[in-house]
């Protein structure tokens, strides 16, 4: 019998691609899992290309745009599975660039709100529904949340951008993050008796070869006097996708160095 804890289980990995995506689908490998990986690029990400060469029977590919139609079915056949599946990773999401230039929170015009609320919230909600008719009971589901969603970003880690002149995050990103956990507040608690658990997992700042200055100030923020690495959050996500947060639903678990205690 396998001491693998997602064995014999599929997770639909939802903005597979990217920074973080590739590192989920990688987790639910390494644990005998099925990696269901779908979103924008993923058939062209060399990372997936080459996850799923190195774990040819766990990871598989599709394309998904979660701002358009879906069709769950669909994009399960195109998988190469059916469901039941066994939980969903939400890891959708787009940001605004560092050092862009915004010096004022009135520079971001509501189009750019709506774009960045159209996937980060509207387009995870729209395929959240659309997939749960086909989640198992039970079920986990994680949205992928961050800590601009419980405090404001400070202007002084962002200051040298701009050449000094400092730069904003845009302020809807922090919105739609803070939005994405009252969703899982939500949809945890009514889809509770289906066995179906939805919890959000908040990061703090992940080492991703940022700008070294910004690391620098960044890190003289966080208690633990670092960034996070990778290491520090597969251990949480493999958690909450597991039996073994089976008492666990509607909660954020935070992992962020201590950033947000003080």
């Amino acid at each position: 019998m396998s001491n693998k804890r997602l064995a014999g289980k599929k997770f639909l990995v939802v903005g597979a691609a990217g920074n973080l995506g590739p590192r989920w689908v990688r987790a639910i490998a390494e644990e005998s899992g099925v990696a269901l990986s779908v979103g924008l690029d993923v058939l062209s990400d060399l990372e997936l290309a080459a996850l799923a060469e190195e774990f040819p029977a766990l990871v598989t590919r599709a394309e998904l745009d979660i701002t358009g139609e879906i069709q769950p079915a669909s994009v399960l056949e195109a998988l190469g599975t059916e469901g039941p599946i066994d939980g969903i990773v939400f890891n959708s999401g787009i940001d605004s660039i560092p050092g862009s230039g915004r010096t004022d929170l009135t520079d971001y015009d509501t189009k750019e709100w709506e774009r960045i609320f159209r996937v980060n919230l509207f387009g995870v909600v729209s395929a959240f529904n659309a997939f749960i008719p086909f989640l198992a009971h039970p079920s986990s589901v994680v949205v992928l949340g961050s800590l601009y969603g419980l405090v404001s970003p400070k202007p002084a880690l962002y200051s040298h951008f701009n050449q000094g002149n400092g730069s904003l995050k845009h302020p809807a990103y922090g919105a739609s993050k803070a939005a994405l956990v009252a969703v899982a507040r939500q949809y945890g608690t009514h889809l509770s008796s289906q066995g179906i658990r939805v919890n959000a997992l908040t990061l703090g700042g992940v080492a991703a070869g940022q700008d070294p200055l910004f690391v620098e100030k960044f890190e003289g923020h966080v208690p633990q006097q670092r960034m996070l690495s990778v290491d520090d959050i597969v251990p949480s996500m493999v958690f909450l996708l597991s039996g073994d947060s089976q008492g666990m639903t509607a909660q954020n678990m935070i992992v962020d160095g201590g950033y947000t205690a003080w």
